[in-house]
């Protein structure tokens, strides 16, 4: 039987936003690395987004999917935001991991039969 997730042209902006924020956060003068990986289980796909910037400050990571939080002088404070607000309305998961080395965003939907 064949699953799938199924994808409205607005839920490409979840992973270009994932994705600019990645390439964001490495500091001035280095490269950015981002790694974008997929896993499927029988009833979920999980994608995630790896950056090798500085990670998420600890004073920052509660806020982090606030509506106009941000800590960037151009942001809006709305991109992590949305992607939580389209991940839900997916019935799907989403959240992070950091550390000095980098910070990994883990996107987890339901598959459904088309």
């Amino acid at each position: 039987m064949v699953k799938a997730v199924f994808f409205l042209p607005c839920h490409i902006r979840l992973f270009t936003n994932l994705v600019l924020n990645a390439v964001q956060s490495v500091p001035e003068g280095s490269m950015p690395n981002v790694t974008i990986a997929e896993s499927l289980t029988e009833d979920h796909v999980m994608i995630s987004v790896q950056d090798n910037g500085e990670g998420i400050p600890d004073h920052v990571r509660p806020k982090i999917f606030t509506p106009n939080f941000t800590t960037k002088t151009s942001g809006t404070g709305l991109g992590l935001a949305m992607c939580k607000r389209i991940v839900e309305q997916m019935n799907g998961e989403i959240w992070f991991e950091t550390s000095t080395q980098g910070t990994s965003f883990f996107v987890r939907l339901p598959l459904s039969e088309p």
